[in-house]
């Protein structure tokens, strides 16, 4: 967000809670519309929700400077082709000390519509992203034809891996097929239990290893759901998070959401697009437990009670969707991810 500088701050940030990754989000706009973004405190310190760098230039500008592996969660096949990620990838591997991870998705609506790409077949643009950036990747050139690449693929860092965010069975295939690592939202465990035995079967098929299984939940922390929850009761614009839920979800609250009856969620939905005054007046019907319905509230040892079946169904990596820090103001945020991440990572290291 913002500026390198900020940027640089959280990775530094991150580098003394300790964590082993770090991931640059890829929207071109922010989460929010920017008429009600000054209703949120994290407004005090970033001025502008939709002044957000682009993430390859980010681990280009940092990359360099850590020893921490850096990633893109997730990057789409539509903005840019198979060929031009796979070189994006590899020089990224070698500039950063750490090595780059490409992260690949079939995108959402406000970074693709608005300036002007086609949305028809995503999924579609991501299976012929995945052959290209696969045969690139191994074999130094494309599936067919003679484009390929001179840049060196045996270094001591190796290629850079491929992790794929995948919810639905042709995406799961995808990943099992072609990618070292699964990006998914959480489900419930029996959910997230019967894609990861869709991936399993498919890198079997294919004849290559299981992908690594991560989990990638949108997370607010405090003191305690409890403390998380009250805040979120005293700033309603927050809660419009839930907008990155389905329509269906919705209509179980009683409620329609502001995409239309048939909205996806986050696939779909332009904050953007919509009037100002409708979403303020719509965040103060949303109730705290349709927020939960998307992201996981409370202390670390709450969350970690929450990860601990899904680490019985697979997952060995967390990456943490972390939006405490529109919930509180700067400091504040600062402070409780301060104290609960370290918290957090030595109790998932007991999983």
């Amino acid at each position: 967000m913002q500026s390198v500088d900020v940027n640089r701050a959280a990775l530094n940030a991150a580098e003394q809670v300790g964590v082993d990754d770090v991931w640059v989000l890829d929207h071109m706009m922010g989460l929010t519309h920017p008429a009600i973004w000054p209703l949120f405190p994290a407004a005090q310190a970033l001025p502008d929700p939709d002044a957000l760098l682009d993430p390859f230039c980010v681990a280009a500008a940092l990359g360099p400077t850590t020893e921490l592996p850096l990633g893109t969660c997730v990057t789409d096949a539509t903005r840019r082709r198979g060929g031009d990620l796979a070189r994006a990838a590899l020089t990224l591997h070698d500039a950063c000390r750490g090595g780059f991870v490409l992260g690949l998705g079939s995108g959402e609506a406000e970074s693709i519509v608005p300036f002007g790409y086609d949305y028809d077949s995503p999924v579609g643009n991501v299976e012929r992203a995945l052959q290209e950036i696969r045969s690139m990747l191994d074999h130094g050139r494309m599936p067919k034809g003679v484009g390929r690449t001179g840049l060196p693929r045996d270094g001591n860092k190796g290629i850079p891996q491929v992790w794929v965010a995948a919810q639905h069975p042709r995406m799961l295939r995808l990943t099992g097929t072609y990618a070292d690592g699964w990006l998914p939202l959480p489900s419930s465990v029996d959910r997230y239990r019967e894609q990861f035995a869709i991936i399993k079967a498919a890198a079997a098929s294919a004849g290559r290893p299981t992908p690594v299984a991560s989990l990638v939940p949108a997370t607010i922390l405090g003191e305690s759901r409890e403390q998380v929850v009250q805040t979120l009761e005293r700033l309603p614009v927050a809660r419009l998070i839930a907008y990155y839920l389905p329509a269906a979800t919705w209509r179980t609250y009683g409620l329609e959401h502001p995409g239309g009856p048939d909205c996806r969620g986050q696939a779909d939905i332009i904050p953007h697009t919509i009037e100002a005054e409708r979403l303020a007046e719509i965040a103060e019907t949303i109730p705290v437990e349709l927020v939960e319905e998307l992201a996981w509230l409370g202390n670390a040892d709450e969350i970690a009670e929450r990860i601990a079946p899904y680490a019985e169904a697979g997952a060995t990596h967390l990456l943490l969707g972390d939006v405490t820090g529109t919930t509180y103001a700067p400091q504040q945020a600062a402070l409780v991810i301060g104290e609960q991440l370290p918290r957090l990572r030595t109790l998932l290291q007991q999983l």
